[in-house]
């Protein structure tokens, strides 16, 4: 209650706060009357993604998918006040505009309260780089993940991608400061090439051109999207992409959670699958506005408050936990305190909880973080043609547990987001005894991929299902051969890297009850391996796991 009535005394004292110090504002309006939009008419505000994605899963459409009422963002443009953007789910406007404009505005019958919020920044000039083809020439190691092997090795996300799941056909949204280069560097060739990369939106400025202001959107979006075997492979390589700026670098000012409020809304009317917020606030540049641990409830943050609202549309939200482990705050941030949002954990290379990483619990006890991932000296892209570096931080924890959910979720599209959501945790190391430190652990996305399917691998061309073999000392495969007269038995097998390590041909007669085993698998390392079965014209492929 404190919260609220230092709200109401801010707004109470609007006409002496000076315009050097607050020129953007929240305008919030009393409602949706008279709009020209309609719940039986969606396609005039959601794409047919989205509205795909909400018949999927049976989420109705509500008025709050409504959009701000056009006329009443006219009115407040006849005033003389620039919208930086709106938020259908909040019923509101960013407004930059004078005092005086704003007192104009204030007397409209539609608005309920206004609010400051934040400083004008003049736009700068957008350096708008074209697009270019780099060169394929660049030195590969032996690893097809290269050096960011361990971030998706330790959460057996390479397992996954030999199975066919690397993201395709799953829509992700990075929400971020800024993504500098994006549109040439070699990193993202391939989303380039295969149009993959959508266009881009910048909320702080309200256009279309994300590409600038800062580079840390840009080593986020490489641990899920880089794709250069031999140097950087990213945890979703196969997935579209859609970048959104919302963070104002420079200041810190509560407006950046409108700004990100705006990002995830278009991220929904886009049909987003998934999306990755690689910030987080809990202290502002005016003490006035700082949170309280208290706040941590996932109910108090506009930002919290819009991603369960996303998660209900049914995105699935992940978000950065924060790197206040080692800070006098400590806890996770906002919005990672959202009930359904996937606040991630940062951890080193051996599975150690990262210093900086924040701490749980959520102000009312829940599991915060929920899951954690590398986050100390990982991989990233850097600016520079193809080089890369090491970057720490929780910012690149998020988006590889972001980039595996969207693989994952590629393989059980009738699953809906918090399904996908709950498979991660209970994969997780740490499931049966979670804590505030790396909450349900570290993920094991093949687990999670087994728990989802009951235990079954798909074939490669996918004509039915086939229960997988565990590896112990002797493997062996039953068959019974067909009324030919003679048949064809061919068996190989397959390592991760697509390396042929068994193969046999031989030739049966009719109805014949044939097993063939192979005494050295209990040798073999342990991994996931392919058996490509042939019997005449029929293919199998089982999927082996040694342990």
């Amino acid at each position: 209650m404190r919260y609220i009535l230092l709200i109401l005394c801010l707004l109470c004292a609007l006409p002496a706060f000076s315009q050097k110090k607050f020129d953007k504002y929240r305008v919030e309006f009393s409602d949706k009357n008279d709009s020209p939009y309609s719940i039986f008419k969606p396609q005039e505000f959601l794409s047919p993604r989205a509205i795909e994605r909400r018949k999927r899963y049976a989420i109705p459409i509500k008025e709050n998918d409504l959009p701000v009422n056009p006329q009443y963002l006219n009115e407040i443009r006849a005033r003389g006040a620039k919208i930086i953007n709106s938020s259908k789910w909040f019923n509101s406007a960013i407004v930059w505009a004078e005092r005086d404009t704003i007192a104009k505005i204030e007397a409209l019958p539609f608005v309920s309260r206004i609010t400051p919020v934040g400083k004008y920044r003049p736009a700068y000039n957008k350096n708008k780089v074209p697009a270019r083809k780099a060169s394929q020439e660049y030195e590969r190691t032996p690893e097809p993940y290269g050096y960011g092997a361990a971030q998706i090795g330790m959460l057996n996300g390479h397992l996954l991608h030999y199975i066919g799941y690397a993201g395709d056909g799953m829509l992700v949204a990075v929400l971020d400061g800024g993504f500098t280069n994006v549109n040439i560097m070699p990193f993202f060739d391939s989303l380039r090439a295969d149009g993959r990369l959508l266009e881009s939106r910048d909320m702080v400025f309200g256009d279309h051109y994300a590409y600038e202001a800062s580079s840390h959107g840009s080593q986020v979006l490489s641990t899920m999207a880089a794709n250069l075997p031999g140097l950087m492979i990213g945890t979703a390589p196969d997935a579209t992409y859609v970048c959104i700026r919302t963070e104002e670098v420079g200041s810190e000012l509560v407006v950046e959670e409108d700004n990100w409020v705006a990002g995830i809304e278009y991220a929904d009317s886009l049909g987003v699958d998934v999306s990755n917020t690689s910030l987080g606030y809990t202290t502002f540049d005016r003490k006035d506005m700082n949170y309280k641990y208290e706040d941590m409830n996932g109910d108090i943050a506009l930002a919290s408050r819009a991603a369960d609202i996303a998660a209900s549309k049914g995105i699935l939200v992940v978000n950065s936990a924060g790197n206040s482990g080692n800070d006098a705050w400590k806890f996770v941030g906002v919005p990672a305190d959202g009930d359904s949002v996937m606040a991630v954990g940062g951890v080193d290379r051996f599975g150690n909880k990262a210093s900086f990483s924040s701490f749980g619990p959520g102000a009312e006890g829940e599991i915060k973080p929920n899951v954690s991932a590398m986050g100390l000296q990982t991989v990233v892209a850097s600016l520079n043609d193809y080089d890369i570096g090491g970057a720490s931080g929780t910012s690149f924890a998020s988006p590889i547990m972001a980039g595996m959910a969207a693989a994952l979720w590629q393989a059980f599209p009738e699953k809906n987001n918090m399904e996908i959501f709950d498979a991660i945790e209970q994969s997780g190391s740490q499931a049966t005894a979670p804590d505030y430190e790396l909450g349900f652990g570290i993920p094991d996305f093949f687990a999670a991929y087994m728990m989802l399917s009951d235990g079954l691998i798909p074939l490669a061309d996918k004509p039915s299902f086939i229960q997988p073999k565990p590896i112990s000392e002797q493997l062996s495969f039953l068959l019974l051969t067909e009324e030919n007269e003679l048949n064809h038995l061919e068996i190989n097998i397959y390592n991760i890297f697509n390396k042929n390590i068994f193969s046999i041909k031989k030739k049966y007669p009719a109805n014949t009850i044939v097993e063939e085993s192979i005494p050295d698998a209990g040798d073999w390392q342990e991994g996931v391996y392919r058996a490509d079965i042939r019997l005449n014209d029929m293919r199998y492929q089982i999927g082996l796991i040694k342990e």
